[in-house]
């Protein structure tokens, strides 16, 4: 799969005024009125067709993104208007193009010098004036580019473990743990406000590790962008789930909302998808806790689960070993 973000960056959507100053710099002069409409005409075309054709890119890269991907757009723009700009600037390359082919038979007809002119009017201020209705779409779509540009490169074809749990439970801090990715870390919930991914090596193997938004206990319709991104990773990226538990007293989530969390992120997954849980941070509690946090578990029916501190590789990289391994 292509990477989105790559490509995004090659793409340069103009605004409608870097169009009209493109034209205005290149407007033809010292030559007689029928001379000048006629280089008029074409420059004008020209400039529409080739300064638009990163849009067409654009609608190539959108077409062929992955459902993540889609998803990920999805929550921050509306992609219904996406789409609708885009058409936008498809029908004025169209308008330019039938206009260009038009109005040149008309001016090799034109009687006179202010006839060229008026026919040269005319033509150029309905080509501009269909691309000029896309002015405020263009924007958008400069938008879009620059949210394109910023996602992470994943490759599906690739081993990916996804990275979960509640706000503040060790994420970030176990995605430094075991790859080059150094997510922004801070001792307060939704730190990470977008999916990360990192490169771990896990006996030889390659594996991308993806650092989620940390979720809170409620239905989906009543996240915010933060969590949905968080969904779109769990739901559109194939691969095992770690789900790490903040079992420290400070905790933004309480254990029994953590393990309702959990429950309700099994069935964001569907099927039979696997998910280990690891209760993080063994370091910053004494084994009363830990016992407190396994008893609650155990009620709840998980009985697998591993104990480790984002803080060491080691222990991160057993983790991911566990979940790799193939369930008999």
């Amino acid at each position: 799969m292509p990477d989105p973000a790559a490509i995004a960056k090659r793409i340069h959507v103009p605004s409608y005024s870097e169009v009209l100053q493109r034209i205005k710099n290149r407007y033809p002069h010292n030559v007689n009125a029928y001379e000048r409409e006629r280089r008029s005409l074409d420059l004008v075309k020209d400039v529409i067709v080739g300064k638009t054709e990163p849009v067409m890119q654009l609608r190539s890269l959108l077409r062929g993104l992955h459902p993540f991907y889609l998803r990920l757009l999805s929550i921050s723009f509306d992609m219904e208007q996406v789409n609708r700009d885009i058409e936008c600037v498809v029908k004025a390359r169209t308008v330019a193009q039938r206009m260009w082919q038009s109005y040149r038979y008309r001016l090799l007809a034109a009687e006179s010098e202010g006839e060229a002119r008026a026919i040269g009017r005319e033509a150029r201020g309905r080509m501009m004036s269909q691309l000029k209705k896309c002015s405020h779409g263009l924007e958008r779509l400069r938008e879009v580019v620059k949210f394109l540009a910023e996602l992470p490169g994943i490759d599906v074809s690739k081993q990916i473990v996804i990275v979960s749990g509640p706000p503040n439970a060790g994420k970030s801090t176990f995605l430094s743990s075991v790859s080059r990715a150094r997510p922004e870390i801070a001792p307060y919930p939704f730190t990470t406000k977008n999916v990360i991914v990192g490169h771990a090596n896990v006996d030889g193997v390659e594996v991308q590790v993806i650092d989620t938004p940390g979720l809170l206990d409620r239905d989906p319709s009543q996240m915010n962008e933060v969590e949905l991104r968080a969904v779109a990773a769990l739901q559109e990226l194939p691969g095992p789930v770690l789900y790490l538990v903040d079992p420290t007293p400070e905790a933004p989530l309480s254990l029994e909302s953590q393990v309702s969390l959990l429950s309700r992120i099994r069935a964001i997954l569907g099927g039979n998808r696997r998910i280990l849980v690891v209760i993080n941070k063994v370091d910053a509690v004494d084994s009363n806790r830990l016992n407190l946090v396994e008893s609650i578990l155990l009620k709840s029916g998980i009985t697998e689960h591993m104990k480790i501190s984002a803080l060491d590789k080691e222990s991160c990289l057993e983790a991911l070993r566990a979940v790799l391994k193939p369930e008999t």
